[in-house]
């Protein structure tokens, strides 16, 4: 019998505390009144349902890295271990998958992704393009060959316009009859025509939703550009153009899960939900709609989104949503913070002023004692906070707010985590191992392109624009890195594929250039064995998963990955584009059956 199997039991024991925290359908009651899963395998359970065999089998199990076999029953691994070992496991109806050398690893863990918002935003005419002429080249051909409805789109970059940003007057000669709603690559922004604004009713004397922070960019007259920059303006247009309706919705989220499987995610955070109505967290039923119909191909974490004051019913809202979303594969409890917004739009918040713009630092949208009551209250709450934070000034202000609150509250096992972490001042960068704050990156941003490097430049200056994303520093204070696409938002190349990032982590390049210049710093690249355990591990541990998925071990359930190669024995140049051939949830295959 395997190793991992005469431990089996012991280990069941040790995590059905965090497994218990999936909770819903098919879970029994234990005595602390949460739940676990009813069929919790043993060593006892004898045949497995499913036995992978003969492939290299990444574990992420520091005590027993690598197998050759692995066994699946029901919803669990039974075993891991060698291929002998493992066949003993093998029944008259087992389905024997042969790996023939492939590798098997844990399903990726999504840390920070918007599959919602991505299914909305992303539908149209595909603006991913070198430049402006081009961008607008695609949405005249797109508007001709759609000649109904709103003309949209996703994609577009700074970097295609001065510095004030798009106009609705190059939209306005080729759409002017109907509303044209573009959003853009880091989905921060939307760039519209002059018949959006109308009918959103934005006019010269709109007040700005937060100013200086959400806002209409505006002419030297008053009048709006048609460049709308952060959430709250921008959803403001998007909800009196198309409305965000469950129906559209559960079709949109519908039409991407399988190609989310099919990328070998098994496990996502939602860091983010538009509201449906009134009600700022009713399209999270949208997941545990297609989790009753069968079709959701992952687990959920979701988070209920502050993006401005007033904070007064934040913390009651997450644990309101907590208490609301318990089931099988659809959790939530997580109070997602806006601190700041991008750098391109100039707000993201600073310590120093921008290069380009000396006079201003950005802006949170919060004030320092917003943020400490944010976060104090919600620790107390036995709620874990994630922290949207490009500058560095939010990333002081939310590590001090986090300190604050283990100051004030009780002990407990915190889970706190910042994201994206874009630059972070050096006196900081300690301060996440001290606090046991998970530092929450997308690999997938961390290469030199126009983003990182021509716009970054122009916003920050050449001394902190060569300091960016710097995994490595934060690893070195024995903190946990966590990885997720931000899909659909991006500073230059927008997926949602974990295989993307984990390559651009471990080269800092442009995939498909193996000659792609470097971004500096460059000895912040991650080792493989660094950006899969952020990919998988890491990532299950934010969102307090770890106990139940992450990592390939007898009693943990069966969310696993197939790869055609072993991406230990290929060129690093060569991880995004090795196929996913089976993608395996809750002892299901959710691709490549």
């Amino acid at each position: 019998m395997c190793t991992n199997c005469q431990l089996m039991a012991a280990f069941e024991e040790n995590t059905v505390s965090s497994i218990g925290e999936l909770g819903g359908a098919g879970s029994a009651a234990r005595a602390d009144g949460r739940t676990g899963p009813a069929d919790s395998a043993s060593a006892s359970d004898g045949v497995a349902t499913v036995v992978f065999r003969r492939g290299a089998v990444y574990t992420l199990d520091p005590s027993s890295p690598w197998a050759e076999a692995v066994a699946v029953r029901g919803r669990h691994i039974v075993a891991v271990g060698s291929n002998a070992e493992v066949s003993a496991r093998i029944g008259p109806a087992t389905r024997v998958v042969e790996l023939d050398g492939r590798m098997l690893l844990p399903g990726f863990v999504e840390a920070h992704i918007h599959p919602i918002v991505g299914a909305f935003f992303t539908p149209g005419v595909d603006l991913q393009l070198p430049s402006r002429s081009d961008a607008l080249a695609a949405i005249s051909a797109y508007a001709r060959d759609n000649p109904s409805g709103t003309v949209r789109g996703f994609g577009w970059r700074v970097d295609m316009f001065p510095p004030d940003g798009p106009s609705r007057n190059d939209l306005d000669r080729i759409v002017p009859d109907r509303p044209a709603v573009l959003f853009s690559i880091d989905a921060h922004s939307a760039w519209v025509n002059s018949m959006a604004l109308e009918i959103a009713g934005v006019t010269s004397e709109t007040p700005d939703p937060v100013p200086g922070f959400s806002f209409y960019q505006r002419d030297p007259a008053g009048h709006p550009t048609g460049y709308v920059l952060e959430l709250p303006a921008v959803l403001g247009i998007v909800g009196a153009i198309e409305p965000v309706t469950k129906a559209a919705m559960t079709t949109l989220l519908a039409d991407w899960a399988p190609r989310a499987a099919a990328a070998g995610i098994t496990a996502v955070f939602d860091a983010g939900m538009p509201p449906e109505g009134n009600d700022p967290d009713g399209l999270a039923t949208v997941y545990t709609d297609l989790e009753r119909q069968g079709r959701l191909p992952f687990r959920v974490v979701v988070s209920h989104i502050v993006k401005a004051p007033p904070i007064d019913d934040a913390v009651a809202r997450t644990v309101a949503l907590r208490q609301r979303f318990a089931t099988e594969l659809v959790r939530g409890g997580v109070l997602k913070i806006i601190g700041d917004g991008t750098a391109e739009g100039h707000t993201a918040y600073l310590l120093a002023p921008y290069a380009d713009k000396p006079d201003s630092i950005g802006q949170s949208p919060f004030s320092e004692d917003d943020w400490r009551r944010l976060v104090v209250d919600a620790d107390a709450a036995d709620i874990d906070v994630h922290v949207h934070a490009i500058g560095d000034r939010t990333v002081r202000v939310a590590l001090d707010a986090i300190e604050a609150a283990i100051k004030t509250n009780p002990p407990r096992e915190r889970r706190h985590s910042i994201a994206h972490l874009v630059y972070v001042d050096d006196t900081d960068v300690p301060r996440f191992g001290e606090l046991g704050v998970i530092a929450q990156f997308s690999g997938n941003w961390m290469s030199a392109d126009p983003s990182t490097v021509d716009i970054a430049l122009e916003r920050y200056g050449p001394r902190r624009q060569q300091r960016f994303f710097r995994p490595r520093a934060v690893l070195e204070t024995g903190a946990t890195i966590a990885f997720g696409t931000d899909w659909p938002a991006a500073g230059y190349f927008s997926t949602y594929k974990p295989l993307d990032a984990v390559q651009i982590a471990v080269t800092r390049q442009l995939i498909g250039r193996p000659d792609a210049p470097i971004l500096e710093p460059a000895d912040q690249r991650l080792d493989l064995a660094q950006a899969l355990h952020a990919a998988t591990l890491g990532a299950a541990r934010q969102l307090r998963l770890d106990g139940a998925v992450g990592s390939v071990q007898a009693g943990k359930l069966a969310d696993l990955v197939v790869l055609r190669r072993n991406l230990f024995d290929v060129s690093a140049t060569d991880i995004a584009s090795t196929p996913v051939d089976m993608t395996m949830m809750n002892g299901t295959f959710t691709h490549g059956a």
